[in-house]
Parts: structure tokens; sequence; C-alpha cells
């Protein structure tokens, strides 16, 4: 076996938030950055917002910034100042760019100065159009994919899209400078995982719930999320257990029902303990690429109810996963309680097996992580020598 070479490849990664803001990109950075760094050294920008994540050889460098949109549904930080000399410096030291989502200010800039510098760029894109209930912000997000994610998809020298269903859209106004590829994310199957009926008994106890159907969301409490649905859910079906993980602006303890339980700042194990004791995820979001929490749930063999739109966003697992249409205007939850039954009803142990061992051929991250390692390689050993 050859030695590992002295100087590993510099990356520079950018994503909004660092992990522990909980959102599903930056998860995924992180997952890819502890596993690649092993074989380059890692520079991670993000605004600072949260603590740092430990990862070995990989350098955190949180920026100030202004997030006060966020408090109003706008998960979109400001840099100051100072930031923006900071990752024009890291542009002209690292030899590759890597990108979560092109829309943020910070992100457009990076990929403007990276090409001027002759740096490859590598864009990985999550979310697409979003059918927000405002008509504005609806036809704002399109002329911004339109316009700017345009430019951006042509100017990267990948584009690696987390959902098919975003590829196809993008695909349909966009030109690439390479075939754009489709890598769903993976998921931690050391920490996400199937667990036998005694041990999930065992849970439900220890959460303070009983027999009775539990059905779990996770993710922030936010209109697009489907909060306002799961609202009318409680009210109709009050002998079900209705377990909440996540935050955000929404307060499910607010509504009135015994039947709701929340769970804040969960992740890990935490997390992973709410989606094996749950008899299914239900996740009524719209505009979402493929939510890693649908294949955390399935990894440990929690069937999952999402939107017709949610499901388009992954490949093979139809046979787990329960679609209903949601229209972001129509608040009715009839449609959702009867597949969150029906989805209820059929679950058995046997279906849980299976479901998790299908996660787990689908979304192996070491098999991801791979993938980006031999995109990275190909793209610095692609570049002319001096």
């Amino acid at each position: 076996m050859s030695p590992e070479p002295q100087h590993k490849p510099r990356i520079l990664l950018l994503t909004h938030y660092y992990p522990a803001h909980r959102g599903g990109i930056e998860i995924v950075a992180g997952q890819l950055a502890r596993r690649l760094g092993k074989h380059f050294s890692i520079r991670w920008l993000a605004a600072d917002c949260d603590p740092l994540p430990e990862i070995p050889n990989v350098r955190c460098e949180p920026q100030p910034t202004w997030n006060q949109l966020e408090a109003r549904g706008f998960p979109w930080p400001f840099w100051y100042w100072r930031g923006w000399k900071q990752l024009k410096m890291a542009i002209d030291e690292c030899d590759l760019l890597h990108i979560h989502d092109f829309i943020y200010p910070a992100h457009l800039f990076s990929l403007c100065w990276a090409k001027h510098r002759g740096k490859p760029v590598v864009l990985t894109q999550h979310i697409g159009d979003i059918d927000y209930p405002n008509p504005m912000l609806r036809l704002l997000l399109r002329v911004i994919n339109r316009t700017i994610g345009r430019w951006m998809m042509r100017k990267a020298d990948q584009v690696v899209f987390i959902s098919p269903r975003v590829k196809a859209s993008f695909e349909s106004f966009c030109r690439f400078a390479a075939f754009p590829r489709y890598w769903p994310n993976g998921v931690d199957s050391s920490v996400f995982f199937p667990v036998q009926e005694n041990a999930r008994n065992a849970l439900r106890e220890k959460h303070g719930l009983d027999k009775r159907p539990a059905v779990l969301f996770v993710g922030r409490f936010t209109q697009r999320k489907g909060l306002d649905v799961l609202e009318r859910a409680v009210k109709e079906r009050p002998d079900w257990q209705w377990c909440f993980a996540g935050w955000g602006s929404i307060d499910p303890e607010r509504w009135g029902s015994a039947s709701v339980r929340v769970w804040r700042n969960c992740s890990g194990e935490d997390l992973a303990a709410l989606y094996q004791l749950a008899d299914c995820l239900v996740l009524p979001s719209y505009g979402e690429g493929f939510p890693l929490v649908v294949q955390e749930a399935m990894a440990c063999g929690t069937p999952v109810v999402v939107s017709r739109e949610t499901l388009e966003g992954i490949e093979g697992v139809s046979s787990f996963a329960s679609p209903v249409e949601r229209d972001p205007k129509n608040l009715d939850p009839d449609a959702w309680l009867v597949a969150i039954e029906k989805c209820i009803s059929s679950s058995s142990a046997e279906r849980r097996a299976d479901c998790a061992l299908l996660a787990k051929q689908l979304w192996d991250w070491e098999a991801r992580a791979t993938m980006y390692r031999n995109l990275f390689e190909q793209l610095l050993h692609s570049l002319p020598t001096c």
C-alpha cells in the first residue's frame, strides 16, 4: 500500500450554518467532512450562530453574521465585512471549493472569486423551487433560481443534486459544465438503526409513552414543515400520541392537547431513540429536496408519511413511504390521517426490519464519501500544471 501524501489537497467547505443548527444541509456537510478529512485538509467557513463541531482534520472558522431573518422563517445569514475578507483569502489558499446550496450571498461571491482564481468548484444543491403560500416569495425564489442559480450551475465544474426532483427542475432551464450527478445523502448507520420490539417498548416507557400509536414529527416548527396541518390533525385524533422533536416559531405545547409531547435539542442517539419508538414519521412539508429526517427514520425501521412532492425527491423507497397530496393552501388533515392510520396498521417487526435494511443499502455514508473523494481528486488532477 502506498503511503499517504505529505501534502493533503486543501478543500474549502462552505455552508450557511454548522451542524449544531440541526438543519439537514449542515448535518450532511459535517458527515462528509468527517470522512473526507482523512484524505484532504478541510477548512470550513459558516455563520457563527452555533457551537463548532469537533472533527479531526477539519478546521472550522465561524464568521460574524447578521441572522435576524431566521426568526421570520428565512434561514439566510449575512456575513459582516471581516468575513468577506477572510473568505477571499481562504479561496486564494485552497485547492478546491465545495459549496452546499448556491443561494447564500457568501456562496455567490465565493464561486465568482474561485473561478477568477482558477480553482475548481463543486456545488451540492439540496433545494429547488418552493411553493410558498405567499405568491411573492414563490415568485422571488423562482426568479433567483433562474437567474443567479442558472449562472452558478453553469459556472460550477460539477453540480451534485441530492434529489432527482430538484435535479430535473434545474435541468429544465440550466446548462452545466459537466453532466450533473444525482447522489442522495447518506445516513450514519452507527447511530440510526432498528431495535427489537422489547427495546422499543422500553424506550416508550422511558419517554413516558404507552402502547397507543405514536406519531413522530422531526424538524423545524414552521408552517413550511406542515405544523399548521398537524395542529388540526392533533385535534382530530387525540387518541394518538403526537411526538414532536425540533424547534421553531410554532410551539405545539400551546395547542392545548394532552396527547402532544415535545422534545427540543435532540440529536444523535437521543433523536434515534425517538425514531425507534415511533410507529411512523409524518412530515407534511413542501419545498424540500429530500429531508434527512426521512432517511434517518427509515434507517431506524420507521415507515414515513410524506407529501408526494417529497417522495419524488428520492428513488426506491415507495414500499415504506406513503405519499399524500400536499397543497400549502389546504390545511385539511383528513388525507394525512388516513395515510397515517394505514401506515400504523400495516406496521410489523418484519416490515420495520425490511425498511431499515433498504435504507442501509441505499444510503451508506462511506460509499457516498468515496464518490466525493474520487470527484475531488479527478478535478484536482485535471488542473493545468505550472
